[in-house]
């Protein structure tokens, strides 16, 4: 070894057998024979002489030993030491010509290789499938599209050519229709907002005639929908022959055979129809069987209900099997109270069944309005009680009343009877039917008289019996010498003769021309269906004797509605308001308060509040110098004002003024001092004694007293004064 180099086991030794045999003895792992028989080493080979021997070299004397290096015990045999630029954890081949003295090969026992990842990544040795046949998969495929579009040809031409004719009828069925959407009906309630008519869901019944089987299964249908009816409104007007009738008409598609079906009831129609177009003895096929069922079949309807049915029934009216109105406010005001209807535009299946989602237009419907009436419904029905129980205890053939209030001309009470007559048949008389007023129509004269300042309320006048005008002679209720008369007395005494002593200085148009003003001639304009404007000819056609007739109430005619307009003037300063049965109507939840009537002046102010002291005569009690013809209609604690009428009806087998048949009548305001409500009565043809004092009177007094303490009308301040009505007749 070089003198030169350490060899503290950190140098690399000399390449000498010595430097080998000193790197052979470094203590080694596991050292075995690689191979027992392994050759020996070559010694035929030439020493190469050219390279001088490694301890002839001369030894690096310019690098200082390094003495600080720890030694190294774990350093692996040279044979371990992995070849430069092999593998990580490959065995490093052993280089020739090393080994041991023997000859065989020594190498240590490699250490267990460390595992290092692969910075690439772990090859993954792929298997090498079948070769894909891809002409083969072409043709499978084409073949597989050729037969699915075969396949669509031939239904295509199935569809087209032997089902077209089919299908293209089905499709001219299938068609845009357009359905009405019903809006509701409005409410109508009285003055207190108590529902008076309102509409529910109900049910029409309708048939099929060509769908029914025979005659058999036709009788056997109508008895079971005649036996369903029984009892309720939708009865009404039908019978078990009018169904069968119906059922027999095979030339119709569709018929309606009753309305007013309540839903349940309905049902129970149809549940036991059923059965009947089912029968096992028809053999029906399933498509013949659900066609079957078409042969009945129901459809929703609007029903109108009146809950206090009877009370005010021709005032309320009525609406038909559509909906609409057919009298009363149902009628008149059938636009307010129907709404407007909407729409929807869709198409439907031929079965009829709407096909969803196919709405292309819709409007929707507008709800009708809601109108409060003036009417009170606790009034009305007293009022319609105490005038049946009138026309019962006078024997009367039918009775009419009438209530205003004196300031708006508002009307809370309308009734008309007619004993065993259906009312909703009758209709209402108030507003139809124009009677002769008789007496109670000399308020006309007297207002024109005082208007124009001829008379004054205690005028006097010597008035006989009888009278020759216009070539008749009328003569007074009863006889009596000529005898000085107040225009009071004329007025509380209802004498005949001194009226038409006081027209005469009117004349027939000044007449007209007040009466008119009163509203007699023209319709009132309250808001009803078939109002008369009564019988009031012109001057220029009367004769003589029509201006001896028309004073004293005969001759013209208006209705007792009219009548209560007349009387309302003189309750109101003369004013006369239009009558109205409308306090307001409500459109989408907004209310509106009715316009008030129209207003004309009949007379002025200071006539009307003589003409109303003159009225309180009427009722007055006492001798014949105070007592008046209604001392029945007096009320106690209230000045009454009011007037009689007895007038003559035509009798119709001579066509002239009957001695029998009369109409009664009373019209009257209370308080006197205050009004606050006017009465107009009238009973067609009372037995008995036929004066409008004892038949009409006492309803006034009877409805009058309930009136005043209903509406809590405080009592008159003080009574009215006595007038004498013959100045020159002791008391």
């Amino acid at each position: 070894m070089s003198a030169g180099r350490p060899s503290a086991g950190h140098g690399r030794g000399s390449r000498d057998s010595g430097s080998q045999q000193a790197r052979g003895s470094r203590p080694t792992r596991n050292t075995v024979p690689r191979r027992e028989s392994a050759p020996a080493a070559r010694t035929d080979r030439p020493a190469r002489s050219d390279r001088p021997a490694r301890s002839d070299r001369p030894a690096r004397t310019d690098r200082p030993a390094r003495t600080d290096r720890p030694a190294r015990t774990d350093r692996p045999a040279r044979g371990e030491r992995p070849a430069s630029g092999s593998k990580p954890g490959a065995k490093r081949a052993p280089q020739r010509g090393h080994g041991s003295a023997g000859g065989a090969r020594v190498v240590a026992s490699p250490r267990p290789a460390r595992k290092v990842k692969s910075v690439r990544g772990r090859r993954v040795k792929r298997s090498r499938g079948v070769k894909a046949n891809l002409p083969r998969r072409g043709n499978i495929a084409l073949a597989v599209l050729l037969t699915l579009l075969a396949g669509v040809f031939a239904k295509l031409v199935w569809v087209q050519g032997v089902q077209g004719n089919a299908w293209a009828a089905a499709g001219d069925q299938i068609r845009d229709r357009t359905v009405t959407l019903t809006a509701q009906r409005g409410l109508i309630t009285d003055a207190d907002g108590t529902p008076m008519a309102f509409t529910i869901e109900g049910a029409r019944l309708a048939v099929r005639p060509k769908l029914f089987q025979d005659k058999a299964q036709r009788d056997a249908v109508a008895a079971v929908i005649w036996s369903q009816l029984q009892g309720s409104t939708a009865a009404e007007g039908i019978s078990q022959a009018k169904i069968r009738k119906d059922l027999d008409q095979t030339g119709k598609k569709y018929l309606y055979v009753a309305d007013n079906l309540m839903p349940a009831q309905a049902e129970a129609v149809l549940a036991k129809v059923r059965p009947l177009l089912l029968d096992k003895k028809y053999k029906l096929s399933v498509k013949q069987q659900n066609q079957a069922l078409n042969a009945v079949v129901t459809e929703s309807q609007q029903m109108r209900q009146y809950p206090n049915a009877g009370i005010a029934d021709p005032l309320i009216g009525s609406t038909g099997w559509d909906g609409h109105g057919l009298a009363g406010i149902e009628s008149h005001f059938d636009a307010l109270l129907g709404g407007k209807d909407g729409s929807r535009t869709e198409q439907y299946y031929p079965g009829g069944a709407a096909i969803p989602g196919t709405v292309s237009q819709q409007n929707p419907a507008r709800d009708g309005s809601s109108i409060q009436l003036s009417i009170d419904a606790d009034l009305q029905y007293t009022g319609q009680q105490l005038l049946a129980k009138a026309v019962a205890d006078s024997g009367a053939k039918g009775g009419t009343m009438v209530v205003m209030q004196a300031d708006t001309g508002l009307v809370p009470v309308m009734a008309s009877y007619r004993p065993g007559e259906d009312p909703k048949k009758t209709g209402n008389l108030a507003v139809s039917t124009p009677v002769e007023p008789g007496s109670v129509a000399k308020v006309v004269t007297m207002a024109a008289a005082l208007d124009k300042k001829l008379i004054t309320p205690d005028t006097v006048f010597t008035v006989p019996d009888k009278i020759e005008m216009g070539g008749i002679t009328v003569g007074d209720a009863w006889g009596h010498v000529p005898v000085d008369m107040t225009a009071t007395g004329i007025l509380g005494k209802s004498s005949n003769v001194g009226t038409l002593m006081i027209a005469e200085k009117l004349g027939p148009q000044v007449w007209y021309d007040q009466i008119r003003k009163l509203g007699i001639g023209s319709k009132t304009g309250i808001q009803l269906n078939g109002e008369s404007a009564g019988i009031l000819s012109d001057p220029s056609q009367w004769s003589g004797a029509t201006f001896a007739n028309v004073p004293i109430g005969q001759g013209v005619a208006m209705t007792v509605l009219q009548l209560a307009s007349m009387y309302q003037a003189i309750a109101n300063d003369g004013v006369r308001v239009q009558p109205s049965i409308v306090k307001s109507t409500t459109t989408d939840g907004v209310t509106t308060p009715a316009q008030p009537g129209k207003k004309t002046r009949a007379m002025s102010a200071t006539a009307a509040a003589q003409l109303r002291t003159m009225l309180t005569a009427t009722v007055q009690r006492g001798s014949m110098a105070y007592g008046g013809t209604a001392p029945k209609a007096a009320i106690a604690g209230y000045q009454v004002a009011g007037k009689t009428g007895t007038a003559q009806q035509i009798d119709p087998k001579t066509n002239g003024y009957s001695q029998s048949l009369y109409t009664t009548t009373f019209a009257g305001m209370l308080p006197a001092d205050n009004p606050k409500y006017v009465i107009a009565i009238a009973l067609d043809r009372p037995g008995g004694d036929r004066e409008g004092g004892d038949s009409a009177a006492p309803l006034f007094h009877d409805f009058g007293s309930y009136l005043m303490n209903a509406a809590n009308v405080p009592p008159s301040a003080k009574m009215a004064p006595l007038r004498k009505l013959y100045p020159n007749l002791g008391g």
